[in-house]
């Protein structure tokens, strides 16, 4: 078994069953031990959303801070990976990624929620924190864990977080420029290389403010391409409204009896529904993978409870209203049915093309490329955190220079990532395998921590006024 093999085997089990039934799990015990307050408190997310105040510490304003976890968090993956889970699983996998969500949606509440109590100020007065800050609380283990985190995040941001979304944005850009006659190798390449030359200077801009910088585009760019997704989206709906109740009857029938595909073809067991629809949900609301806390501890909050409503509300947008956007466009649409030859990227245009005709290239170019942009400036941010923690905080390099190192290299793999993506697949993998990695130091502290961390997310509901943050009377 050469390099190549043994990093694909190990990134085959570290996403296969055993770490969906893992986090599953854990999302599980969290939701039974503090009693499902996702569901039974929903309406303290939504009021929380709503919530303009400034009390306590922090660095950023609360929304943007939510709208920069959001850009991580919705992705390509929620058009083409819902579009592979229905390819694999049948539509009774949107109903095992909604169940998936509502375990997340308790989850990531309890990772927000420690990224605020962890955090510290620091003698100049500035914020200091993220996931490795909590990792490292764990007795005698929790600062090797934190060592480690930090390796696997940073690494798993170089690929997942930026080769990969720069290549999804000229891919993108490809979609509308073969629209405008960019067929040849020679065209494609020159529109590659534009984009990535773009990408990088408009990344660059942004990135060498900070999280302010980051925070303050995302709290634009996130509410207008949700809004462009969820709009197209629902316009397939529309299209295709005569199948739009059938198509949800199909959901919640095939997410628990097997589903016959068309032309004879082989169709869907139950297994299946569950195992793609779980993995999607997961995967996409990252909840359990300890990827938000790296932004939720700037937010500035009055309780440390407070942060995980808006962790709440990340999950629910995400998996429950972008992820069904997609899959019942699919369903509607019957695409997942008759083109049983289409997965992915592929699957959702052909769903859009049959709603929209030749406009299908722009309308969902300008969604991949906006959800690979924004992911790419939320993971900078996460993988700059966890460099910085490794070599300032563990090995005590100066912090100034540390960052600016990061910036730099941060930016350089951007052009060859949007031109020959195809040339760093093996090294996506292993960026990939390092993001699956992250989930185990995560979880052991998260089960360590869950009890202190429902227990402040009780004390807030229980205690203060959610428009306010003052004490109830």
């Amino acid at each position: 078994m050469d390099i190549v093999e043994l990093i694909d085997y190990i990134d085959g089990l570290v996403w296969g069953l055993p770490a969906i039934i893992i986090l599953a799990g854990t999302g599980l015990a969290v939701g039974i031990l503090g009693g499902f307050y996702q569901i039974r408190k929903f309406g303290t997310a939504v009021k929380t959303m709503l919530y303009k105040g400034t009390g306590g510490r922090g660095e950023v304003k609360p929304f943007a801070i939510w709208a920069t976890v959001m850009g991580a968090t919705v992705g390509v993956g929620n058009i083409a990976g819902v579009s592979t889970a229905l390819h694999l699983g049948g539509a009774g996998a949107l109903f095992w990624m909604w169940v998936c969500a509502i375990l997340g949606m308790g989850l990531k509440g309890v990772e927000a929620t420690l990224g605020v109590w962890s955090r510290r100020v620091t003698p100049e007065g500035r914020i200091e924190g993220g996931t490795p800050y909590y990792i490292r609380l764990v007795p005698v283990i929790g600062p090797a864990l934190a060592v480690l985190f930090s390796i696997f995040t940073f690494i798993a941001a170089f690929g997942i977080g930026n080769m990969v979304q720069a290549n999804n944005v000229a891919l993108g850009a490809e979609y509308i420029g073969k629209l405008f006659g960019a067929e040849t190798e020679e065209q494609i390449f020159q529109l590659r290389l534009i984009v990535g030359i773009l990408i990088m200077f408009f990344t660059a801009l942004v990135v060498i403010g900070g999280l302010k910088r980051i925070a303050e585009v995302a709290n634009y760019m996130i509410p207008f391409m949700a809004a462009w997704y969820i709009i197209f989206g629902i316009g397939v709906w529309i299209k295709f409204g005569g199948n739009f109740l059938a198509g949800i009857s199909e959901i919640f029938t095939y997410a628990f009896t097997p589903q016959a595909a068309a032309g004879g073809l082989s169709g869907w067991v139950v297994y299946s529904a569950i195992r793609y629809g779980f993995a999607r949900g997961l995967f996409s609301n990252e909840a359990g993978m300890g990827s938000a806390p790296n932004a939720y501890a700037f937010m500035t909050v009055d309780h440390p409870g407070r942060a995980a409503f808006y962790g709440v509300f990340e999950v629910f947008m995400d998996t429950i209203v972008i992820c069904s956007i997609t899959g019942i466009a699919n369903i509607v649409a019957r695409t997942y049915i008759d083109r049983p030859d289409l997965s992915g990227a592929a699957l959702a245009m052909e769903t859009f093309y049959r709603a929209y005709g030749t406009y299908a290239p722009i309308i969902l170019g300008v969604a991949l490329a906006l959800f690979a942009y924004t992911t790419l400036l939320s993971w900078e941010w996460y993988g700059e955190i966890n460099w910085t923690y490794f070599w300032v905080r563990t090995l005590r390099l100066p912090e100034k220079p540390m960052r600016f190192i990061w910036r730099i290299i941060w930016i350089i793999p951007i052009i060859p990532a949007a031109v020959y993506g195809a040339y760093f697949e093996t090294f996506w993998t292993f960026s990939d395998m390092a993001n699956g990695l992250m989930a185990i130091p995560n979880l052991i502290a998260v089960a360590y921590f869950t009890p202190l961390a429902l227990r402040l997310i009780k004390d807030f509901y229980s205690r203060h006024t959610v428009e306010t943050g003052e004490a109830k009377k």
